[in-house]
């Protein structure tokens, strides 16, 4: 019989006798304390640049937020979006000076600060001034998208707390689409094996099968807001057929071989160019890969990031809460091309690669199982959640420690980190995910 392991090293058998930690026992779910609005002391991405106009201010919701964006001499500033005069919408009005917001309904003005700096209706010598501010949020321009911090406590200092290509020399494109789902299982849609059934009609997938996923004796690793496998692969899957037979279903699984048509035809060589598209270039005197920080290098980040390393490239999904039922998703794509041809090369591939194969095709399969999906049902757990497992233990563990990674007592952290025998290893009293939830065999 075959065996598998969890992040917490106990094992994991493939028939129904197995120990599989579950989630939704009545006064116990560790889940909960994830926030449905997302962790606030990030910062986190808002718009594009491009998206705030001169004269008109723009509308953006976030982590049940609603912003002002405007103008301003030295990028973008947001505010609330409600003026405390009377409660009508700042984005419904115009700005008239650069770096400032006028209310549609009775010309308050507002500067980047949040400071009221003028009542257009009452004249220059009105008292409202004096008297009336709303919030403003520290914002910074990177690659071309405003960034936002959410939080109430201090801003911290951006070149720590986001992505290092978005402050280094690296070509970055970025997208966003809307997904009909909480930001929870939005992010956790990235840390299974999933991608072999729900994506089996995608583009891809007809044009080049996607590798089988297994991650036997895998545990999840902690690096500061990060969360990373031992090993996301096991070379046996390489072996494994394309059709395999179910007993439980008596039949073989896919029922035909219908696909490997597809994948011939675009095996061939006028049409193999096209799924190649969708490779990372690997430029031969590029700088050096994606390699360098644990931290950032794969899997899950807090506070809603999906890191995929592709070895010249890197790839981030990051899931923004708009309500407790809608998410933005942010798509990051890093390069480092050597040349100017080499940088102009991925701007034309950008469109049809990343954007229409991945963000759109790959990430509205997603979307549209996740429209549907009960974060809050009871689950059943198997080796294959590994990653997930681990990315709830920091994320719960920052919810439990002030609402950020970084306030997380290191020995916490260490202890988890440690591989811990079931038979040898208490749990410590603070551990989510414990190891000794499990289901009776029925």
């Amino acid at each position: 019989m075959t065996s598998t392991r969890a992040a917490h090293g106990s094992p994991l058998t493939a028939d129904r006798t197995a120990a599989i930690p579950v989630t939704g026992r009545p006064g116990s779910e560790p889940r909960d304390e994830i926030p449905p609005l997302g962790f606030r002391e990030y910062w986190y991405p808002v718009c594009g640049e491009r998206e705030v106009r001169r004269r008109r201010p723009r509308l953006v919701r976030l982590l049940g937020d609603e912003l002002c964006l405007f103008r301003t001499r030295s990028g973008v500033a947001a505010t609330t979006d409600l003026c405390p005069h009377r409660g009508a919408r700042l984005s419904g009005g115009r700005c008239h000076t650069l770096g400032t917001v006028s209310c549609p309904y009775h010309g308050w003005t507002f500067d980047e600060t949040g400071a009221c700096v003028a009542a257009l209706s009452e004249g220059p010598r009105s008292a409202a001034p004096l008297r009336s501010r709303v919030r403003a949020y520290p914002t910074v321009v990177l690659k071309g998208v405003v960034f936002a911090w959410m939080g109430e406590g201090p801003a911290t200092d951006p070149a720590v707390d986001l992505p290092p290509e978005l402050t280094d020399d690296s070509l970055v494109f970025y997208d966003s689409t809307i997904w009909h789902a909480n930001w929870r299982p939005a992010l956790e849609n990235l840390n299974d094996n999933h991608v072999f059934y729900v994506h089996r009609n995608s583009i891809q997938m007809l044009m080049r099968p996607l590798g089988k996923i297994s991650y036997s004796g895998a545990r999840a690793v902690i690096n500061g807001g990060g969360v990373q496998l031992t090993t996301y692969s096991d070379a046996s899957e390489r072996a494994r057929p394309a059709r395999e037979y179910y007993p439980g279903l008596g039949a073989l699984w896919p029922r035909t071989n219908v696909r490997k048509l597809w994948t011939g035809v675009f095996s061939t060589r006028p049409l193999a160019w096209l799924w190649r598209l969708g490779d990372a270039t690997d430029y031969p005197r590029a700088p050096r890969g994606y390699h360098s920080s644990p931290e950032w290098n794969m899997g899950p980040h807090m506070p809603g990031m999906q890191r995929i390393n592709g070895g010249s490239c890197l790839y981030t999904r990051w899931c923004v809460p708009i309500d407790a039922d809608t998410t933005r998703e942010f798509y990051f794509f890093a390069v480092r091309p050597p040349a100017r041809t080499a940088a102009a090369w991925e701007r034309a591939k950008y469109p049809l690669t990343q954007r229409l194969l991945r963000n759109r095709n790959l990430g509205f399969q997603d979307g549209r199982v996740l429209e549907r999906l009960r974060f809050d049902a009871p689950e059943r757990l198997t080796g294959f959640d590994v990653e997930t497992i681990g990315w709830r233990r920091l994320a719960i563990l920052s919810a439990r420690y002030g609402g950020r990674h970084d306030r997380i007592p290191p020995e916490v952290i260490a202890r988890l980190n440690v591989r811990r025998s079931r038979q040898t290893a208490a749990r410590p009293a603070d551990e989510p995910y414990p190891a000794d939830r499990r289901v009776r065999p029925d």
